[in-house]
């Protein structure tokens, strides 16, 4: 009788004991932080900051790149263009609509189709979204701060890190 309650006693030591060493895996916590996450929906007008018309004079000389978004019921819209001698050389639409409590950004190159950004990072005044799988970018995020938005457009190359930023000012 001595010999079962020892072993049992061993073997409850050793069940604690896995227990207390398990280990949390990185998915583990990456989605227990969207599940935080997605506790506060954001609704578009929580991005209405961003509307206006944006024009930037001074990242390449001789060029403007002029944007402006604008809400439209459920959909906040963007133009961006590069204007060169008073000719647009560059134009692109992009989105942001909510989809699932969240802002999604869709871009659209050169008149082909969209594709698609989930959301990284959000603040008041502040909004990235990203897509690892897509060649370039990978990722965009605007600021905004006192008059000016700043855009800042990140892809991953095999030389490294390459962003481009713009300082736009309201135009």
């Amino acid at each position: 009788m001595k010999y079962i309650v020892f072993v049992f006693i061993l073997f409850s030591l050793f069940s604690c004991k896995e227990e207390a060493e398990k280990e949390i895996h990185l998915f583990d916590i990456i989605e227990a932080q969207q599940k935080k996450d997605s506790l506060a929906p954001i609704s578009i007008t929580e991005l209405t900051w961003m509307e206006g018309h944006w024009m930037d004079s001074t990242t390449f000389p001789g060029q403007k790149i002029v944007e402006e978004w604008s809400l439209k019921a459920d959909t906040l819209i963007g133009k961006r263009g590069t204007i060169k001698d008073g000719e647009t050389s560059f134009s692109q639409t992009s989105k942001i609509v909510i989809a699932k409590d969240k802002p999604v950004y869709l871009l659209e190159p050169n008149g082909s189709a969209f594709i698609s950004f989930r959301l990284n990072e959000f603040t008041e005044n502040q909004v990235s979204f990203i897509n690892i799988a897509n060649a370039s970018p990978q990722e965009i995020s605007y600021s905004k701060s006192n008059k000016k938005l700043e855009l800042i457009v990140s892809s991953l190359t095999p030389a490294g890190k390459r962003v481009f930023k713009n300082q736009f000012v309201t135009h």
